[in-house]
């Protein structure tokens, strides 16, 4: 559901989808019409998958793929001055127990300020979590820090979950781990 959503949205766009693994976001995007989709994973094998699914769908002309430290690369690209419409940030899960909420909270500001810095003006920031132990309200929290400490103003337009194909138990509250926010930057 979240990358069709995104799909709708691409059109025309520069996107950048870090944490990109093999191009879940970014090939949506790039079928939704983007003119230019970059992914980045620190994964090399995942890339190669990436390159393939753009090949198969025929969007690889507006792909292209970046293995690199997604931190590294999001602060590369701000001292570059590098600009986008759409930053997808789609980590894997930053905790699994209650003992490291702090650090995890720590990376998903880290990981928002540096998307926050290099959106256009209108720029659409699509900010996926999913750790448990990140409740949606401290989720959308950590992003309004993070737009604050970017000196940014972030409104948000949709909170998402998971779509049908990812089932939750109503007695496991675990399983509703996944946390998708939405919002416009000025």
């Amino acid at each position: 559901a979240n990358r069709r959503k995104l799909q709708a949205m691409a059109r025309g766009k520069r996107v950048l989808n870090t944490f990109c693994y093999s191009g879940g976001f970014s090939i949506p995007a790039a079928l939704g019409g983007a003119k230019e989709v970059i992914g980045v994973d620190i994964s090399g094998p995942a890339l190669e998958l990436a390159e393939q699914n753009a090949e198969l769908n025929e969007v690889a002309d507006r792909c292209s793929w970046v293995e690199a430290n997604a931190f590294d690369h999001l602060r590369d690209l701000d001292r570059l001055k590098e600009r986008f419409d759409v930053v997808v940030l789609d980590p894997p899960a930053f905790t699994k127990t209650k003992d490291s909420i702090p650090g995890a909270v720590r990376g998903y500001k880290e990981i928002n300020l540096r998307a926050l810095k290099i959106l256009s003006p209108g720029g659409l920031l699509v900010s996926s979590s999913c750790s448990h132990h990140i409740d949606p309200q401290l989720f959308i929290e950590i992003i309004a820090e993070a737009a604050a400490d970017a000196g940014r103003t972030v409104r948000m337009v949709d909170f998402t979950g998971p779509g049908p194909d990812h089932p939750s138990l109503p007695a496991a509250p675990e399983t509703r781990y996944l946390k998708c926010f939405w919002g416009m930057v000025s």
